[in-house]
């Protein structure tokens, strides 16, 4: 994956965890602006059930700011101390209205790069293991 110099957007606000206890499990990074950019990566506590699967709704889900939804639909994801690098499928970056396949997000300093890092890969390695990334976390 290509790192290119500068970001699409830097990362200020980072939010990881269950927000009700049972409920999804969620990565919700930032801008840190009111209506700015963000991406909330998703999973469930419970793994698939059948009609999950039979929908294709069996793995974790990916929500922009502009209320794009899309399940699964990374291939790769790689993060350093200050680049979360995303590669998405051309059906994802349609769904999510991105600008490009590959997306850098610059972290600010403040970011706790090892809380994204476990709160990625939890989210990222469920359901279905077709629809799992490359991760180099």
């Amino acid at each position: 994956m290509t790192d290119p110099a500068a970001p699409y957007w830097t990362i200020e606000y980072l939010e990881s965890g269950e927000s009700v206890p049972g409920g999804p499990f969620t990565v919700f990074i930032g801008d840190g602006e009111e209506d700015g950019r963000s991406l909330d990566l998703q999973c469930m506590p419970d793994e698939p059930d059948e009609q999950s699967v039979r929908l294709e709704l069996d793995s974790y889900c990916i929500v922009s700011e502009g209320g794009g939804v899309h399940y699964g639909g990374l291939e790769e994801v790689a993060l350093r101390p200050d680049r979360l690098l995303l590669r998405f499928t051309d059906e994802a970056v349609g769904e999510l209205e991105l600008p490009s396949r590959e997306v850098v997000l610059g972290v600010a300093r403040g970011i706790g790069v090892e809380e994204l890092r476990t709160g990625l890969r939890k989210v990222l390695s469920y359901g279905n293991p077709e629809k799992v990334p490359t991760m180099s976390l």
